[in-house]
């Protein structure tokens, strides 16, 4: 009976690999050698080999002065003036107002321990609190987010109006996600720097219920737009479900579902008038 002997595979790949590079190794060094003997032989063979060479005098240039000349690209390409740089600082001064109104809303309306030093050395430096400012509170509370609506200039800065949104925990440990409120934060600025100029004025949350641009639809949507919607509804979630469709002439709306791990699951749209190129 043969007898046959079992070999691995990475045995045979490995011999292989050694025995491709020692051959690149040997080729490579040959293409070396006739390269510096091709070179060699033509530098030795070149005219003028072994003689002296004679470096040519150095030429004096002559400056001549060119009347000035005046273009429109240097007059546009010039140092901006003050007044240029001026107009520039108004919009970056909004920006750190308000960036400062909403770090402000966040920090204030957020009670988790003793409050940060960062909180009262936000206000101006001739700020009168009142003494319950500084009382620790012992409930705690986070701000969830907070957003600037609306920015209108004043003698000494800006009032920003900014809402937000709280998280409160309850007796049992809990933390419920309170109504949206409002307040109107005023800043002082000077140069680059920014404070806050008063307490927090509250105001009443804008809210906008007269608006109308549904999309109304007649009749089902056709069964590619359906599949369309499945198809890119499965990048969000394998286990995405269509809930209802529509259609009104060449434009579609599918309605469908998608959730996370804690199980829960949200209506989302797919339209027709938003996908590039429709």
């Amino acid at each position: 009976m043969d007898e046959y002997e079992e070999i691995p595979w990475t045995t045979l790949l490995s011999e292989h690999r050694q025995g491709r590079a020692k051959t690149l190794y040997v080729v490579a060094g040959v293409l070396v050698a006739v390269v510096i003997g091709f070179a060699g032989i033509r530098w030795v063979n070149a005219p003028g080999h072994g003689e002296p060479q004679t470096l040519a005098p150095p030429v004096t240039a002559t400056t001549t002065t060119a009347p000035p000349v005046t273009s429109e690209a240097t007059t546009t390409t010039g140092v901006l003036s003050e007044a240029d740089l001026m107009a520039v600082q108004p919009a970056t001064a909004e920006l750190g107002a308000v960036a400062r109104a909403e770090w402000f809303v966040t920090d204030y309306f957020t009670v988790d321990g003793p409050m940060p030093e960062e909180l009262p050395a936000a206000f101006v430096v001739d700020a009168d609190l009142p003494d319950s400012f500084r009382e620790t509170a012992s409930g705690t509370s986070y701000v969830e987010w907070a957003r600037a609506y609306e920015v209108r200039p004043t003698a000494d800065g800006y009032a920003v109006s900014v809402v937000f949104r709280s998280l409160t925990e309850e007796p049992d440990g809990a933390f419920v996600r309170g109504p949206v409120r409002a307040v109107e934060v005023l800043v002082a600025v000077r140069g680059e720097e920014t404070a806050i100029a008063d307490l927090p004025i509250p105001l009443m949350p804008p809210v906008y219920n007269s608006i109308e641009g549904w999309m109304k639809t007649g009749e089902e949507a056709h069964a590619d737009a359906v599949a369309a919607t499945l198809e890119y509804a499965g990048l969000f979630d394998e286990s995405a479900e269509i809930v209802g469709s529509g259609a009104i002439g060449p434009d579609w709306r599918v309605v469908f579902t998608i959730g996370d791990r804690s199980g829960n699951r949200w209506p989302v749209v797919m339209r027709s008038d938003t996908i590039p190129g429709s």
